[in-house]
């Protein structure tokens, strides 16, 4: 991901994305050749019930993270219900 210039830290982003629906097929075949997300940074997972989206994105602030991902998803036709994230404890 391209990160505007700052002096803050770039850290690395872990979160999930559900879509509103079950992505067709021909979302899936988008998916598959979409060079936006060639990178790696946004990951597809299925099992009979659902579909679901991991992500691994750098940014600096969580938000900016999350908005790049939905942003390239829902530019490919699939528009996201929900985020899941799990943010570690600090000891």
């Amino acid at each position: 991901m391209s990160s505007p210039a700052s002096t803050s830290t770039v850290r690395e982003w872990t979160f999930v994305l559900h879509p509103e629906k079950r992505p067709t097929q021909q979302n899936s075949d988008r998916f598959d050749y979409a060079p936006a997300l060639s990178g790696g940074e946004i990951g597809w997972e299925e099992d009979p019930e659902t579909v679901r989206f991991p992500c691994t994105v750098h940014a600096v602030h969580l938000e900016e993270a999350v908005m790049w991902a939905v942003r390239h998803l829902c530019e490919l036709g699939m528009p996201i219900a929900r985020v899941e994230v799990s943010l570690p404890f600090a000891e």
